[in-house]
Order: structure tokens, then sequence, then C-alpha cells
């Protein structure tokens, strides 16, 4: 069975499969009544380019140290000269006798047989390079698992010395193979778990540093450091045996998230339910709004499920919020659905679900999740604001506890006290983070994956952190321990501000200057207040804290601003940051002047400057809000009008009916399908359901969208319920006008994507627009090779084409929705006058 995981298999399979179609396409007309051509060129060229690999496979035989590849070329390369032969014996058999039968089944046979040898001898090759890499992942943890019998300095040297160049050989393998694989996904996540081992090493080292000084000075305890050691140790197998895991893999589809995310989430989150990783990879409220307009009886067990789901959230979020009017809000929401939730599942048990009542009811029960959304997100974005103004100050005041002269009599207090408002902080940090990732919000799966592979590395790093800094506060003057803890401090820092940028991607930049904007001028006349009544404690930390949050406006600001393309908003946003950061630093003097001075002039002074960085913020966010949601244009005046006739007016003509702008054929599910068309036609009428929400006017992208959408169904129903193709040819031609449909989908949203001036939402669009071109390289040699199985008896080969096809379509079908949905957000930011322009109007 064909793979498609390293370019190199694809890029050779494509052509052979081409030749084998062509083949498959004329043997179907001959046995309509047609003639077979002289096929001798085309299978002379399949012949000569399988004698070719042949020949690599039989030298590299013999040059390898790899028995297993020894073992598997001949049986690969013997059945690729069968198939070859008996290409050659069928062209000559049809050239002599154009109908004959045996030399049609000779010809396909052969043909099958190709596509079969070439994808196993390509295959054993990359097996090989699979196992080599593997070895030296292997070597790599060999030598990890020393690491805890090193006591002195020496014995480190030769383990460095044996380490690094396994670790160095590894990067560059890894390196090469991630830009071979097709899947950008696993491409990836092989280089970033790399990655992670390469930044370990240096701590690891500074752990066994630490623990052969301890061991040396005979000073202290070196339990702690011990166990950082292990930690790391087993950090670092942890990703080598993900990326074996990974390097093993050879489907296409997007194999990420093995590691289950479940404990950690029912942890961070307070609760036991086993849904969690599940929760946060889609909307729920997207699946209960689809739900909710369409009320298909069929959807209705999901439907209700992703109801009942998001008013759970909403109030696991709401016990978890410290504003208890938000909080009450949540719960009040949710308390007025249940009653609506329950009636409708009523009438879908009485079998009304679709009766007028029942779409009054859920369009009332609509109207309230959108509101209850909105509520969620109001409440995520404000924890955001709170809990990533100045993620890394906890473990900064945490590591200067630890380094406090002995001489400080309550050193131990104090490091307990920071030490506990650091895990609070993580912890907070932590549940904010799940909270964005589980809203929906986020751009795509992949983010959403960095953002929990994030969070449960900090998880992991944080007791470490503490336990690094321990060491150091019960070992004074210990230069090995410093230099371990602030190893280690580095690395949670620099983890924490990487989560810090993912919340400002994820994180409507309007929203969240809102939500800064509502905070500083609070914390401000907070500050106001307690200057004028001689408060210092309350003014400076008010004052100290709107102008930690007034950095996070600007660092937003400065964010619009790299990640537009649009010169006049750059502008406009760039002054109004210089205008906010001129204000903050005097805003805090003059605090601290006021509190020192006590007089009405300084007071007076600190109230300006406070108003000056509150106008300075509001002005950030209208110009962000104006640029994102500008407001509409005023409604021109009405016309004067003449005075009406004094004669009566004759009558007005009948209104015409109205006509649907478009016709929309509907793609409907087989009753009765095979396993193999269900899931492609399943999967047409998934992006259908996403194009016929726009209309196709002036909107050639949703056209050519619908237009796939009804080609893959098409090509679903040819499938009878043996999972044979009705048509062989169709099949075929099928896969290649949906070849040639992707190809306009790429040219439109390519154009689409190099005239949006956000250059996030460019990155976004392109990135999705990559995976077309080899995925619908994939559908069509898998169709090949599913049109040559047809009749035959291998059940197994049969099978596993069908279940590669399927996933082909499926992911196809879904990529090209997520084009069309990355598309439309890109629109809103084109250049003015770009010819890239398309109409997006709602058809509903």
């Amino acid at each position: 069975m064909p793979v498609f995981h390293t370019k190199t298999i694809q890029t050779i399979l494509e052509p052979v499969a081409v030749q084998v179609s062509t083949m498959v396409v004329l043997d179907e007309e001959a046995g309509q009544g047609g003639t077979m051509p002289d096929l001798s060129e085309p299978v002379s060229a399949v012949s000569a380019a399988v004698g070719t690999l042949v020949k690599v496979g039989k030298e590299t035989a013999e040059s390898s140290n790899d028995e297993q590849l020894q073992q598997d070329l001949p049986r690969a390369w013997e059945s690729a000269e069968l198939a070859s032969q008996q290409l050659t014996e069928a062209a000559q058999t049809l050239r002599d006798n154009p109908r004959s039968a045996p030399g049609r089944r000779l010809l396909i046979s052969g043909a099958r047989g190709i596509l079969e040898a070439v994808s196993d001898l390509l295959l054993t090759f990359d097996e090989a390079e699979v196992r080599r890499i593997i070895m030296v992942c292997e070597s790599v943890k060999e030598y990890l698992s020393v690491a805890d019998v090193i006591e002195i300095m020496d014995d480190l040297v030769t383990f460095i010395k044996n380490l690094t160049p396994g670790a160095t050989g590894l990067n560059k393998l890894i390196d090469n193979r991630a830009k071979e694989l097709t899947n950008p996904v696993h491409a990836a996540k092989l280089v970033e778990h790399c990655d992670h081992v390469k930044k370990s090493i240096p701590m690891l080292i500074s752990s066994i540093k630490l623990v052969c000084s301890l061991k040396a000075s005979r000073s202290g305890d070196v339990s702690e450091a011990a166990s950082s050691r292990n930690w790391l140790v087993g950090t670092m197998n942890e990703d080598l045996d993900e990326i074996i895991r990974i390097l093993k893999i050879k489907t296409s589809k997007d194999e990420l998230a093995q590691g289950d995310f479940s404990e950690m989430v029912a942890r961070i989150m307070g609760t036991d339910e086993p849904r969690a990783q599940q929760a946060f990879l889609a909307s729920n409220f997207e699946t209960a709004m689809d739900f909710l307009a369409r009320l298909d009886p069929r959807e209705a067990d999901s439907g209700f499920d992703a109801l009942d789901k998001c008013l759970a959230d909403a109030l696991l979020l709401a016990s978890q919020l410290e504003d208890a009017t938000a909080s009450e809000s949540l719960r009040r929401q949710v308390a007025e659905l249940r009653p609506l939730l329950e009636r409708l599942q009523a009438l879908r048990e009485a079998g009304q679900l679709d009766s007028a009542e029942g779409r009054a009811l859920a369009k009332e029960i609509a109207a309230r999740m959108a509101e209850l959304e909105r509520t969620m997100q109001e409440a995520i974005v404000n924890k955001v604001v709170e809990h990533f103004v100045d993620p890394t100050a906890p473990a900064k005041q945490m590591t200067n506890a630890a380094l406090l002269e002995p001489s400080v009599a309550d050193r131990e207090a104090q490091f307990a006290a920071k030490s506990k408002a650091f895990t609070a902080h993580a912890e907070a940090a932590a549940r904010t983070a799940l909270q964005v990732a589980r809203s929906g919000n986020v751009a795509d799966e992949a983010t959403v994956v960095e953002i929990m592979d994030t969070i449960k590395h900090l998880q992991s790093l944080a007791p470490q952190l503490i336990s690094s800094s321990k060491i150091v506060l019960n070992n004074p003057g210990n230069e090995v321990a410093v230099d371990f803890m602030t190893t280690m401090k580095d690395e949670y820092c620099q983890k924490m501000e990487h989560l810090k940028d993912l919340m400002d991607q994820s994180t409507d930049s309007v929203a969240f200057l809102k939500a800064s904007e509502i905070q500083i001028h609070a914390g401000l006349e907070k500050a106001k207040a307690a200057v004028a009544r001689n408060d210092t404690e309350t003014a400076m930390a008010a004052s100290t804290h709107a102008a930690k949050q007034s950095k996070r406006v600007l660092d937003m600001a400065r964010g619009e601003a790299e990640n537009s393309e649009d010169a006049a908003y750059v502008e406009r946003v760039t002054q109004a940051s210089e205008q906010l950061a001129k204000t903050v630093k005097p805003m805090v003097m003059s605090c601290k002047r006021a509190c020192t001075e006590k007089s009405e002039a300084t007071k007076q002074t600190f109230n300006q400057s406070a108003d000056q960085v509150g106008s300075a913020v509001t002005n950030i966010r209208e110009v962000v809000e104006g640029f994102h949601a500008p407001p509409r244009p005023p409604t021109p005046p009405s016309p004067e009008l003449p005075p009406p006739p004094e004669e009566e007016a004759p009558p007005r003509p009948p209104t015409p009916p109205v006509v649907e702008e478009e016709m929309v054929q509907r793609i409907q599910l087989p009753v009765e399908a095979s396993s193999l068309a269900f899931p492609i036609v399943e999967a047409a009428r998934d992006l259908q359901d996403e194009a016929v929400k726009w209309s196709i006017k002036d909107n050639s992208l949703i056209a050519v969208a619908r237009q796939m959408a009804l080609q893959m169904a098409e090509m679903g129903r040819l499938f009878d319920a043996s999972g044979d193709p009705q048509s062989r040819k169709e099949l075929i031609n099928l896969a290649k006008s949906i070849a040639k449909s992707t190809n306009d989908i790429i040219r439109l949203a390519k154009a689409t994507a190099e005239a949006c001036t956000d250059r996030r939402l460019k990155q976004t669009l392109l990135q999705l627009i990559d995976r077309l071109p080899t995925i619908s390289t994939q559908l069509r040699i898998i169709s090949t090779v599913k049109a040559t199985q047809s009749g035959q008896r291998d059940q197994r080969a049969d099978r596993e084409a069908s279940e590669t096809l399927v996933l082909n379509a499926q992911n196809l079908m879904k990529s090209v929705k997520e084009v069309v949905q990355a598309a439309q957000s890109a629109t809103l930011k084109l250049k003015p006058g770009s010819a890239a322009e398309l109409m997006w109007k709602r058809r509903d």
C-alpha cells in the first residue's frame, strides 16, 4: 500500500501513478467496446524508471550494513521486476491483439504490481533511514542513562565528550528529516523536540556539576540536586521517545497529541471530568450553534452534548473568577438556559424538534448562548490581562529571596512567602492559559497543542525551580548552585514569556485593550484616592501595577504595528505608543514624590500625570479599535421629496415573488452507504456547510469550494456496498478534477494572502495553502491505487487503500474548509483597492 509521508516517495510515485491511471482508463474504455492503443512507449518509460530504482536497491544492499535492509530489499525489487515484466508482456500482447482480454488483465495486474512494488522499495529505503536516526536517538539515551552515577568532575568531562557528538549528529539528522516530511505538523514537532533536547543539555550539565560540587564539599544534602538532574534526564528521554514515535509515523494523519493532557487539565481546573482534552480541540459553541441553526435530528446527540459542555464550562469558569459580579452573571445565564434546553429536549423526544415551536425555541437559545459566549470571553480576557501583566516577576522575586545574605534574620520566611506566591501565580497563569486554549478562539489546533505543551512544561519546571532555589538558600555562597538556579530561572522565564506571547496571539487585541483600559483607569483612580489620604503603600502599589499594565498595552500595540503592513495604521499606532511610553515613568515618579512630600501641588501633579496615562491608554485602544472595527458611516440625510400629487395615486403593483440569489444543490448523506462512501460524502457535506454560508456573487473562492464539495460527494457515491468503484475511469477523472479545483483554490487564496496587510492572518493562510498540493497529489495517487484493486481478492490491501482514500478525502475537505475560513478573515485586512478582494456576503 503506497505511503506518502516523505517528499521523495511522493515525487517518485506521482509520475508512475499518472502512467498507471492512463492504463486503467484505457482498459475500462476497451471493456466498453473500444480497442487498446499501442502501449509500448509508456510501458517502456515505466519499466526504465523501475529498472533504475531496482539498480539503486541492489547497490544499496551490497554497501549497507543494515541487515534488515539487506533482508527486505530483495523481496521488494523482485516484485518490481515481476510487475515490470507483466507490463511488458501485456503491452506486446495488446499490440498484437488490441481486444485481448488476457492482455488487459495482465496489464492491470502489472500496473497494480508496479505501484505496490515501487512503494515497497521506497518505503524500505525510508525505513532504513528511520532506523539510522533511531539508533542515534538510542545512543543519546544510553549516554543519558549514566548521568546518575557521575559524582566527580573528571567523569562529567568524559560524559560531555561522549554526549556531544551524538547530540550534534542528531540535530543534523532531524533537521534533514524534517525537510523531507510531507506533513508540516510532524516536521515541526520533530524539530521542536530535538531543540528541547539540545537546550536541556546545558541545564543537565549544570545539575550534574552541582551534584559533584555538593558531594565534594559535603556541605549539604544532594537529594534536591539529584532530583533536578533526574528530572532533566527524564524530560530529555521523553523528547527522544517522542522523536522516535514521530519518525515511525507513515500516514498523513496529524497524529499530534498522543500525549494525553486530561490528567493535567483536570488537576489545573479542579475537575475530575475526563473530557478535558477533547474540550479544547474544537469549539463546543460552534457545534452547538450549528445544531441550533439546522435542528437536524441526526445531529441531536452531538448538538445537545455540545450545549451541555458549554454550560459546564461556563460554570467551571464562574467558580474560578475572583470577580463576584462576573461569576454571578455566568451562573445566572446558565440557570436561565437550563429550562429552555429541557424544553427543546422534550420536543426532540416527541419527534417535534424541527417544528415551528422547536425553531422558535432554538432561536431563543441561540441568542442566549451567544450572550453566554460573550460573557465567558470577556471574563477570560480579564484573566489574561490580570495574570500576564508581569508573568516572570514571581519567579525572579523567589530566586532573589534565595540569594538573601545569611545575616538577614527572616530570610527563610521571606523565601517561603515568595515561593508560595510563585506557586500560586504559576497555577493561576496555567489555569488562564488553559481557559484560552479551551475557548475555541485559538486560530488552529497546532497552536492549541503548543499552548498545552507549554503549560505542561511550565507545570513540570516550576517545582524544579523551587528546588534549585532551596539549594541556594541552604548553601549560601555556592556559586555552582547559583549558576544552576539561574539556568533554571532563565528557562522558566523564557517559557513563561512564550506562553504570554501565545496568549497575546490568541486574544482579541481590541478586547484585551478594552479590559486593560478599564483596569488601568480603576487602578489610577485607586492611586489618586490613596495619595489624597496619604496612604503611601496603597498609592505606590496601585500606580506601579497600572504602570505594568500600561507596559502590557504597549506590548500589544507594538505587536499590532509589527503585525501590520498598513503604513498609515502602523504610523498611528506607533505615535499613540510613543505618547503612552512618555507618560508611564513620570506618573510613577510623581506618585513617589506626592507620597514623600504630601503637598497639594505634588498631589495635583500626580493626578495630572495619571490622567495623561489614562488618556494615552484610551487613545491606543481607540486607534486599534478603529482599525479592526471601524464605525459605520453615518446614514445620509433623506432627500427632499416633492409634495404628493393631489389626485389619487395609482394602485401599487404587486410585490414580485422573492427569488433566492442562487440555488444550492445540498449534499445528502447516503441512506445505506458502504463504509467507504459514507465518510467521503460526509466530509464533502462538511465543506459545503461552510461554503453555503456565503454568496458566490463576486466570490470565486466560494464558488470553487462548493464545486469541490460536489465533486468529492460524487466520488463517494461512486463506491458500491462492496467498496468497489462503479467506474474506475470516473474515479480517476474525478480525482483529476478535484486536483484542478484545488489548484484554483490555491491560486485564489494566495492572491488574498499576498494582498493581506495583517502578517499573522497572511502567515496562517499561506501555511494552510501549502498543505493543499500534497493532499491533492496524494488523492490522485490513492485513487489510482484503488482503481487498480477493483474486483481483486486481496482484502487487506483493498481495506488499506480504502482507509487511506477516506482519510485523504477528509483531510482535503477539512483543509479547504480551513482555507476558506482563513481567507475570509484575511479579506478583512486587504490593501485598499486590491484586485484580490472577494465579496463575503452571508446568505443567511
